[in-house]
């Protein structure tokens, strides 16, 4: 087996290293030097990759050498290529799922749908401020835009959009970091408290609060004015 040529090139900023990342792939009749540059963050990695492609493999490697003179000229130094694989992998929260509450105590007389509500309204306020995660954003585009309309409720959509699951991977970092606290599984004060006590006052159960925009623009200020609080206490 051919030994993979390659290099990496790091350089130390205040809060991120730039790297280089030099390496050399075989294709028919050609050899290709892959150049990909990014930053390493603590939580992250960025890439912007080129190719160059040589017709002799001597030509590829003479190349590759070239650029990383000319990189270590600049202050770069060389390092093992894991260091492009040690970020740290955001830990997975679970904040809810909707089958959590129609598989365990749930008035068997009505409509499943009920046992998305309170999380799902708790959805429509990250939806409508620009609060879910880019992959949400890029993936659910267009349902985003009929929630932020009022052409789709934030249940509909945490129904049919995120199959009635919420996670860490569905919010923005500082959503996500909002949630934690705010819709804590052992100290949870958005439906035990704000949507219980609101909502569903004089209601047999959470469940049996409807799905409505009337509903939703109660709860709204009230999710909002927590987290205006929570933002100004945790000074993000």
């Amino acid at each position: 087996m051919t030994k993979k040529i390659e290099t990496v090139l790091t350089k130390q900023r205040k809060t991120f290293k730039d790297y280089v990342h030099l390496t050399i792939t075989e294709g028919p009749q050609v050899y290709i030097l892959n150049v990909i540059k990014g930053r390493l963050y603590p939580d992250k990695k960025t890439m912007n990759p080129t190719y160059e492609p040589y017709p002799i493999k001597e030509e590829a490697v003479d190349r590759l050498n070239e650029r990383a003179h000319e990189l270590r000229a600049k202050d770069f130094v060389e390092e093992p290529t894991d260091v492009l694989f040690q970020i740290k992998e955001k830990e997975l929260y679970v904040f809810d799922k909707a089958k959590w509450h129609y598989e365990g105590d749930f008035p068997q007389e009505l409509d499943v749908f009920q046992a998305y509500i309170p999380t799902g309204m708790f959805v429509e306020w990250v939806i409508k401020n620009d609060l879910s995660s880019k992959r949400s954003r890029k993936e659910d585009a267009l349902d985003i835009e009929l929630v932020k309309r009022d052409e789709m409720t934030g249940t509909q959509f945490f129904r049919k959009n995120w199959d009635g699951v919420l996670t860490s991977k569905e919010l923005s970092d500082e959503a996500d970091a909002f949630a934690r606290e705010y819709l804590n599984i052992h100290n949870d004060i958005y439906t035990a408290t704000d949507f219980a006590e609101i909502l569903a006052a004089g209601l047999p159960t959470i469940y049996h609060v409807e799905d409505t925009i009337e509903n939703y623009q109660i709860i709204e200020p009230v999710i909002s004015e927590r987290y205006r609080v929570w933002k100004r206490d945790k000074r993000i």
